[in-house]
């Protein structure tokens, strides 16, 4: 077992490794594990891991842990003392999801460029070098929580363990966490808020011993480390490791291994006399050497150019490609029956015509509303109610995205708030009660609208929430088998496919996915995903989840989805990201302000060509109403709110729309497109991230007002654009932008004293007023390159478009 590396009262320190494995142990300290050269297999509890380079992983306090390789490996590891930092955080709860093999996050490169700084300073540990350190450790410390820490209220499903286990772990990671001192009953019983003589009884009951004896016990597991690794005085080990004396040490030694400490230092030293030991001298040369040669060839310099404001874009609009609008292909926007609504129709009109969607994704075919009667006890069907929604969409040549499962009837305030929550059901327990059904609809839908028509929607499946499970699977195959067999039965051109998996939860369920799919005879025509900034698992039986802090999610989360389908039987499959948005809360603040619209543009740039659908969530406010939405605005997930007024995220559609067919540039901060016939489109961002203050707060207890305060920083940016071989003349360049001043709901509702019921005529006033501004300038273009530039606010979105002047 290895040595700890950590000197008292310090809250971090670090070191190589280079040797092929290393046995299972387990520490009270965490350690980040970076593996630098190899492909460690990592084993923590009963998991493997299979790493290569810039893998990192967090392994937290008391997890049994090892790894092995067959081949050379430099690793570096940081150990962080779990009391001290405890102390600072005032908790004893500290758990870590950190592990680059499972998921991806942006905050890995940010902890890859700061440990590679400490590396840097290997050999310069002491002195000056050593305070170089420590205000290194504090910078990864910050990452690491701010990212990557647990809270204790993220517990989700709390069933799923014991409220003993918990208690004992409670118990355990006190006294790991204090065995150094004297503690007592009394102190920790105030801390678990129990009684003395419950809690006496309790850990005597479940842990076979008192609790003097189980503090000792780990006091004795630590100090039998320091006689190994250390040349410390025996009185010196018993102090340093809370015993009372070195008497006392001896006393709990010599009755546990029948040895004294010296006997037992003398024994262990003999036994462990092997040729590796003999060649420690050797061994810790070697390991200088790979240390430099790593530093010498894999380190980088850090950038001098300190004005990061800047960005300089130079592009050759005769290089041109493809421009696919896979983003505005659909569009979600309700349950089925809500299109029975006449106001939500406008708004599907609006988005459909302005935006350019030609889908809207539906759900809930049987709810009671549609009144399609009692499938269980009829073979007649009233198709009425929804002929009358897809007439609607028919005369607006809108077409329908069909998902033929069972979303609940759900309404999220935060991650775990429901506003409300209803289960729904297919209402069909027979297997052929549901393939006549879905016969007679079909039939149905191609008498009246046409076969070729038909062949151009979309039917999904979706797999269900609790997919993975075991026993609820079964029912899904068998209701896809269903759906796929009667739609294909009809026409082979007919698109069906699912399953709606999260993949924001890791690519565990998708895998199962795609492998039970290779093994079947029926295959999807697509397969679906949804993805929410939000990231699950499990630790010692509870189930959490949290919101992602990584700024790069989405393109993350599609990357780990595509790289499984690849290696599955459903490759070249097109995928449909049917949901996707920054929050599923539908009381956040955050969906109606400016920050939503440079989210929207900056993920939809990310994820460019990935993808064959990316349907937002959701269109308009109107599905999110409920009980609490009086207000004009309520923190909806919407384009638009629920009188018809335009919110930033509406823009950022807008401007995609105004792209044209030929692509040109893409870059982290903006695309820029033509349609020919000189003439340039450009839309832009300067979106911000969201800082550790906002991942602390409820999503439903935002605060309008202060939302400047959630974002890493509030910096403007400046583009600097060069086009080239451009024809020669004047050019108009006419810029729109939405930003706080002007173009933001949000703002403009501020400006009214957020008022209660608004009165037809001040809604028309925010319709007029909540638009892009406006910007217009003429430029001369000599030699064939035009030279301009564009300044953007925090979260502001900007269009270009730029037109050659005839005379």
């Amino acid at each position: 077992m290895r040595k700890s590396i950590l000197n008292e009262n310090q809250i971090m320190n670090f070191e190589f490794q280079i040797e092929r494995m290393e046995r299972t142990h387990f520490h009270q300290s965490i350690e980040i594990l970076y593996v630098l050269e190899g492909n460690p297999e990592v084993k923590i509890q009963d998991k493997v891991y299979r790493t290569h380079p810039e893998d990192i992983i967090v392994i937290n306090a008391n997890k049994k842990h090892s790894y092995q390789s067959k081949e050379d490996v430099l690793i570096g590891f940081f150990e962080i003392d779990f009391r001290i930092l405890g102390d600072m955080l005032e908790t004893n709860h500290l758990l870590f999801w950190c592990n680059s093999v499972q998921n991806k996050n942006a905050a890995y490169d940010d902890m890859r460029r700061i440990m590679k700084q400490i590396f840097s300073q290997y050999f310069e540990k002491k002195g000056y070098g050593q305070v170089i350190l420590q205000s290194m450790y504090y910078q990864l410390l910050q990452v690491l929580l701010e990212n990557f820490m647990v809270q204790s209220d993220d517990r989700r499903f709390e069933g799923e363990r014991s409220q003993d286990e918990e208690r004992l772990t409670d118990i355990s990671n006190y006294i790991h966490s204090n065995y150094r001192r004297k503690i007592s009953l009394s102190e920790l019983s105030e801390a678990l808020y129990l009684s003395v003589p419950y809690l006496s009884k309790y850990i005597k009951r479940k842990m076979g011993m008192n609790f003097i004896d189980c503090v000792n016990n780990i006091r004795l597991f630590h100090a039998l480390d320091d006689l190994l690794y250390t040349n410390n005085s025996i009185t010196a080990i018993a102090l340093e490791n809370g015993f009372a004396s070195a008497a006392a040490f001896t006393k709990l030694l010599k009755s546990t291994y029948n040895m004294t400490p010296s006997e037992y230092r003398q024994q262990m030293k003999s036994d462990s006399q092997d040729g590796t030991d003999r060649s420690s001298g050797n061994q810790k040369q070697l390991l200088e050497q790979r240390v430099s040669s790593y530093l010498d060839n894999q380190l980088v310099q850090e950038p001098t150019d300190i004005n990061c404001g800047d960005k300089y874009i130079i592009l050759d609009t005769e290089q041109i490609t493809e421009c696919k609008h896979y983003w505005k292909k659909m569009v979600n926007v309700g349950r089925v029956e809500d299109l029975l609504r006449s106001d939500m129709r406008e708004q599907v009109v609006m988005l459909c015509r302005d935006l350019g969607f030609r889908y809207v994704r539906m759900w809930e075919l049987f709810s009671e509303q549609m009144l399609l009667g009692n499938p269980e006890k009829t073979t007649e069907y009233n198709f009425n109610r929804v002929d009358s929604v897809f007439d609607f969409l028919a005369e607006n040549k809108i077409r329908p995205y069909l998902e033929m499962g069972f979303k609940p009837r759900q309404l999220h305030g935060a991650l775990n708030n429901n506003i409300y929550e209803e289960k729904v059901c297919i209402p069909f327990t027979d297997k052929r009660k549901y393939e006549h059904f879905l016969n007679a609809f079909l039939t149905h839908l191609i008498n009246r609208y046409g076969l070729e028509e038909v062949e151009n929607w979309y039917f999904e499946q979706w797999c269900g929430e609790d997919f993975g499970r075991g026993a609820y699977d079964e029912r899904f195959w068998e209701l896809f088998d269903c759906l796929y067999q009667v739609g294909k039965k009809h026409s082979d051109r007919i698109r069906i496919g699912g399953g709606g998996v999260g993949i924001q939860y890791g690519t565990e369920r998708l895998k199962k996915m795609a492998d039970e799919w290779g093994r079947r005879k029926f295959k999807p025509d697509f397969i679906s995903f949804y993805c929410y900034p939000y990231i699950r698992g499990d630790e010692d039986g509870i189930a959490f989840a949290r919101q992602s802090t990584d700024r790069d999610f989405l393109g993350n989360q599609l990357e780990m989805a595509e790289s499984v389908i690849d290696r599955s039987a459903l490759k070249g499959t097109p995928i449909h990201v049917t949901e996707w948005s920054s929050t599923i809360s539908n009381r956040n603040v955050l969906n109606d302000s400016c920050y939503k619209g440079a989210y929207i543009l900056k993920g939809i740039i990310d994820c460019f060509d990935k993808v064959e659908v990316l349907g937002y969530w959701v269109g308009s406010d109107i599905f999110a109403e409920h009980l609490d939405s009086s207000r004009m605005l309520f923190g909806g997930c919407g384009l638009i709110n629920s009188r018809g007024i335009k919110k930033p995220a509406f823009y950022a559609y807008r401007f995609l729309n105004y792209l044209g067919k030929y692509l040109l540039y893409r870059g982290d901060n903006c695309i820029v497109t033509t349609n020919g016939n000189n003439n340039y489109s450009i839309v832009c961002h300067n979106y911000r991230h969201l800082n550790y203050k906002y991942f602390l707060k409820s999503e439903n207890e935002l605060e309008a007002e202060k939302l400047y305060q959630l974002y890493e920083d509030n910096q403007p940016v400046q583009i600097n654009y060069q086009l080239t071989h451009l024809k020669n003349g004047k050019y108009k360049v006419k810029t729109y932008s939405v930003s706080e001043e002007p173009g933001s709901i949000q703002k403009e509702w501020q400006k009214l004293g957020y008022g209660g019921p608004l009165s037809g005529s001040e809604i028309d006033y925010l319709k007029r007023i909540c638009t892009p501004h406006i910007q217009i300038r003429t430029c001369d273009v000599t030699r064939n390159v035009l030279n301009f530039e564009t300044r953007m606010q925090a979260q502001e979105i900007q269009y270009i478009h730029i037109s050659y002047l005839y005379e």
